[in-house]
């Protein structure tokens, strides 16, 4: 059964599966699509014609712009910020404090670490280990 807080604003022509999760405070735009299990956060904001496919997170106080389209298993940790039609592979982690610029494009298995910036930040595939 869908989940979602009475004090969350949900846009007009909003599909969502039944195990989706909205918690209090979130904002969801107009004509958004969230799959299976997809989780959205206390006070995160999701614009318009955003598409996030199963399993996605999206944490607490994260911004994703419109026009957005998140593969599978997408993590967007605490306080990032994702620009306008930005498309996403699976298996995504955005650490906390990142920047993903506008018409960004990234691939699957992709990890963005804490405060970087995407395409100018360092990324690594699968799992990120520091220098």
């Amino acid at each position: 059964m869908t989940n979602v807080d009475p004090s969350a604003i949900i846009g007009n022509g909003v599909k969502m599966q039944e195990s989706t999760v909205i918690e209090g405070g979130a904002k969801i735009g107009d004509n958004c699509v969230l799959g299976n299990k997809v989780v959205i956060e206390k006070h995160a904001v999701i614009g318009n014609g955003v598409t996030m496919d199963d399993g996605c997170v999206i944490e607490r106080k994260v911004n994703v712009g419109n026009d957005c389209k998140f593969g599978n298993k997408v993590v967007v940790e605490g306080h990032a910020v994702i620009g306008n039609n930005v498309k996403m592979g699976d298996d995504i982690i955005l650490e906390k404090d990142t920047t993903v610029l506008d018409n960004a494009i990234i691939e699957t298995g992709t990890v963005l670490p804490a405060g970087k910036t995407f395409p100018d930040g360092i990324t690594s595939k699968a799992k990120y280990h520091p220098s």
